[in-house]
């Protein structure tokens, strides 16, 4: 924060040996520490407090329940997008929904093809404005979906899918998940009823789904699901979640002998190093 009211108080700048001089540090220190500084402002727009919390405004996000929950367990959520991005196939065709988790996955694409790393020649549909905004940037191949903008979740919905982009896989995510061990269904839930009409309508196209959660999302029901035994059956279904409890993965093992499609689980270690895959068998 020195460095920063440093350089905020010199319009012409000041050199990098006499900055690392006045810090009483290298040069590569402060190197870094205009990387932070980069990364962190980079798409702030102000400070301002909103339903009496004080929230951190994304440039052309605004004020909303996505930008409140955008910080929440970032380490978590940085964890799960790296292990997703990982499995991402080059020459996909990816359909990613609205949801902070999400959101990283779509900044982990976009810091992947700017260093020229896999997956490479995607093609990359979207209904969240801001990983739109990532992807776009990047110089990804993408497009919308979704016909009306709600600005709480910053993303578009609609009651019927136009659009004819069938993609091969559906990165998916969602504020409730239920496994239902005994019937062997994944109940999956959102906070609105119209956004889970439309996730409905981007399951059936998909062939394979990647979900995208943290572990306190186990167990959390909402209002309404938007899944059913018909609507899963045949389909394969990767969830990456965050460390998980002894009790979860019973549950999880559970669904993965029960249901009627393909079911695999991942946790992953906030520090990103660490990634634990078990298959039905209980094999790592």
């Amino acid at each position: 924060m020195r460095l920063l009211h440093q350089l905020y108080t010199e319009p012409v700048g000041i050199e990098l040996a006499e900055c690392a001089s006045k810090f009483k540090v290298d040069e590569r220190s402060i190197r870094r520490d205009i990387d932070f500084l980069h990364n962190l402002l980079a798409d702030v727009e102000q400070i301002e407090i909103h339903r009496g919390r004080v929230v951190l405004l994304r440039k052309g996000f605004g004020a909303s329940y996505f930008t409140s929950q955008l910080n929440r367990n970032e380490a978590c959520k940085l964890g799960i997008a790296k292990a997703v991005v990982k499995v991402i196939p080059d020459n996909s065709a990816i359909l990613l929904t609205a949801g902070t988790t999400t959101y990283f996955v779509a900044k982990e694409i976009h810091r992947a093809h700017l260093n020229n790393e896999s997956p490479k020649g995607l093609i990359a549909f979207t209904n969240s404005l801001p990983a739109l905004l990532e992807f776009t940037s990047a110089g990804i191949k993408t497009g919308i979906v979704g016909d009306v903008y709600n600005d709480e979740d910053c993303a578009f919905h609609s009651q019927e899918t136009l659009s004819n982009f069938h993609p091969s896989l559906l990165i998916l995510g969602c504020s409730g998940i239920a496994p239902n061990a005994d019937s062997g269904l994944l109940e999956l839930y959102s906070q609105r009823a119209e956004e889970a009409a439309f996730l409905k309508q981007l399951i059936s196209r998909a062939p394979e789904i990647i979900l995208a959660a943290d572990s306190s999302k186990l167990g959390a029901r909402h209002p309404w699901a938007f899944t059913s035994e018909t609507l899963l059956k045949g389909k394969k279904i990767h969830l990456f979640t965050s460390e998980l409890q002894h009790s979860q993965i019973e549950t999880l093992n559970l669904l993965t002998q029960r249901a009627s499609f393909v079911f695999e689980y991942t946790q992953t270690n906030p520090d990103f190093s660490g990634i634990h895959t078990e298959d039905a068998d209980g094999v790592e």
